[in-house]
């Protein structure tokens, strides 16, 4: 009879479980995207739907052996990920390098709030540091048009305005199995957000 692995790990003594859950990082550190996706328990018609793609899309991504930076960023972002990128030198400790060209990495989650009278506001906080970013009040349909803007799946889009129209206050904007979803500065601006006033 199969063990369910929760009863097992239950009768391991707490050094064991140690070792393991370290052994279970470590193997999660050299996994190929493929391989990082099935740990995730998502398939490629999953990546594909949160990414807004077709699924042939997915299976080139996992195939290749490079690829942009951008396209690696959004793929580990769908699965709930942040992608960061470390110098490692024998010396000193690794360095985390934020920037390439025009690709700065600077992680937003995006909220939307009812503002009354069928008006609601899309407001991004950043993780960390930087400067928050808004958009104007915005009718319904405003507020559609902006959410298609930041590549949001249409079931997405319609569950943040159902639990909006029930009476929900605000809603954050979620990836796959609830994990905050992530944006960069570019993606904001390019959907019509601008840096929130600080006065």
């Amino acid at each position: 009879m199969a063990r369910n692995y929760k009863e097992l790990q239950a009768k391991m003594d707490p050094a064991s479980r140690g070792d393991n859950k370290q052994r279970v990082r470590e193997e999660l550190q050299r996994m190929a995207l493929e391989q990082l996706r099935n740990a995730k328990q998502l398939t490629q018609t999953d990546m594909a739907e949160i990414l807004d793609v077709p699924q042939s899309s997915i299976s080139r991504i996992e195939q290749r052996a490079d690829m942009y930076l951008s396209t690696l960023r959004n793929y580990i972002h769908a699965m709930g990920g942040v992608l960061q990128i470390r110098a490692i030198f024998p010396d000193v400790d690794a360095v985390v390098i934020d920037r390439f060209g025009d690709y700065e990495y600077q992680p937003y989650e995006v909220s939307v709030r009812a503002e009354g009278s069928g008006k609601y506001r899309l407001l991004a906080q950043p993780r960390g540091q930087g400067v928050p970013f808004t958009k104007a009040a915005l009718k319904a349909s405003a507020l559609m048009k902006t959410m298609r803007a930041l590549h949001l799946p249409e079931s997405q889009i319609s569950g943040i305005k159902a639990d909006l129209d029930a009476g929900g206050r605000e809603c954050v904007v979620a990836g796959h199995f609830g994990a905050r979803r992530i944006f960069t500065v570019p993606e904001l601006v390019a959907a019509g957000f601008e840096a929130a006033s600080t006065e």
